[in-house]
């Protein structure tokens, strides 16, 4: 192995796992501070993350791949470097023109998201072909950093759950259910295929201990911290034993679509209990069983999508490349194109688009005054104010937000430097609410 490579790697992977308690602290940041500058401390932890990879990419691309060999998978992190960074200038021009966003299912967001999983997918491949682990059981040191990586990928999912992973109140049967199911078999299921069995439990196992220690952290720290998402772990186990299980050959195709099938009914068991016992807002059976056809479909598919990159990945760590894990090149392209086909569908699955309610009052919402909150309860859902808003007259600002049977303020609040100062200052002005209208 060439110690330039190495250490290239070594870098990179470092750098990259900034990513993981970046977003939490940026998350716990809005919460408590509010919305800051480009170049918050959570901001720049992340970037700074991004652009050692973009480094190390650039150094695989213009002088490691010719002089040291450096694994093609660097040069896929290097596209994923690409794609954050258009994310995040995305995200400023968003910003100024278009407006602050409500959540994290912004497009600017999600391009920078997607971009930080292609570079853990393209620093995965990396390892697998510069350390060839699966040439060498007792290499132990790869087979833990991956498991690291695919942790990394496990928090990147529950980050894409947005106002889910923020408040457990708010998570429904049907939708909440579909993203767990989108996401966490394709990872959970790539670790089983590249690592071996247990694989999945171990990812999961490392994700609940990372993210729990950086959340007591930050918790110590003052920070107000998003709920605690929901661990995959019984789900994990449950692919676990359905892979050990399975009377086929493990390159059988069919093992990851029973394996998406135990991941669907065991998380509903598992969420539904939480929803009901912890949360106390249990989920309508009805609803329930309207939605569990299209996510066990969708685990299923998630699971089968896992499978090929896993094996893609125990291909390239034996140095043999894909056809190894397939059979033959051709059948290689076509589980490829397939895995294509069925990321592009979960995609276009889970599109959502905004629909504009009818006018509403506030007693058909059940929204009643408030004189007192916690005033970090609305930092994050700054209203839009026109320009020259402190001028006298009227003005009009917009707010958007996701309102889902929580007890959040919303709406009208005005803040001044003190008690008294508040009185004089409330004394002259009059606010009002209008709801979609």
């Amino acid at each position: 192995m060439s110690t330039g490579v190495t250490i290239a790697l070594a870098l990179a992977l470092g750098a990259g796992w900034f990513g993981f308690p970046g977003l939490l602290w940026d998350v716990a940041w809005h919460r408590t501070i509010g919305r800051d500058s480009f170049f918050s401390p959570p901001h720049v932890l992340m970037y700074t993350g991004v652009a050692v990879n973009g480094l190390v990419s650039a150094w695989a691309l213009f002088w490691g791949r010719r002089r040291h060999g450096a694994p093609a998978g660097l040069l896929l992190g290097g596209v994923g470097v690409l794609v954050a960074v258009a994310g995040a200038a995305l995200d400023e021009w968003w910003h100024a023109n278009v407006g602050k966003d409500v959540n994290l299912w912004s497009p600017p967001h999600l391009v920078g998201l997607a971009g930080a999983v292609l570079i853990v997918l393209g620093l995965a491949f990396a390892l697998a072909a510069h350390t060839r682990y699966s040439l060498e059981p007792r290499r132990w040191v790869p087979r833990v950093i991956l498991l690291c990586a695919f942790a990394d990928l496990v928090h990147k999912a529950m980050v894409a759950l947005d106002h889910y992973t923020l408040d457990a109140w708010g998570r429904t049967p049907d939708f909440y259910p579909f993203l767990l199911a989108l996401f966490l078999p394709a990872i959970l299921v790539t670790a089983v295929r590249a690592l071996g069995p247990g694989a999945a439990t171990a990812t999961a196992a490392v994700f609940a201990v990372e993210h729990s220690v950086i959340l007591l952290v930050l918790l110590a720290v003052g920070m107000r911290i998003p709920t605690f998402t929901p661990i995959p772990i019984l789900p994990a186990v449950a692919i676990d034993l359905v892979v050990a299980a399975f009377p086929m050959p493990r390159t059988s195709s069919l093992a990851p679509l029973f394996a998406g099938l135990a991941f669907s009914l065991v998380t509903y068991a598992q969420e539904g209990a939480w929803m009901a016992w912890s949360v106390g807002r249990p989920w309508e059976l009805a609803r329930v069983v309207a939605a569990v056809p299209g996510v066990t479909l969708t685990a299923m598919a998630s699971a089968w999508v896992g499978w090929v990159v896993g094996a893609l990945l125990a291909g390239t760590a034996t140095g043999r490349g894909a056809p190894s894990a397939f059979g033959s090149p051709a059948r290689a392209r076509a589980a490829v194109a397939m895995a294509l086909v069925l990321v592009a569908g979960g995609l276009v699955g889970a599109y959502r688009p905004s629909r504009r309610e009818p006018p509403a009052r506030l007693a058909a919402l059940g929204l009643a005054a408030g004189t007192r909150f916690d005033y970090r309860d609305a930092v994050f859902w700054e209203a839009l104010l026109p320009d020259g808003w402190r001028e006298p007259g009227a003005h009009h600002a917009y707010q958007e937000a996701i309102i889902d049977g929580r007890g959040i303020p919303i709406g009208p609040a005005w803040c001044a430097r003190d008690e008294g100062a508040l009185e004089r200052e409330l004394a002259t002005r009059r606010v009002a609410l209008a709801i979609n209208g």
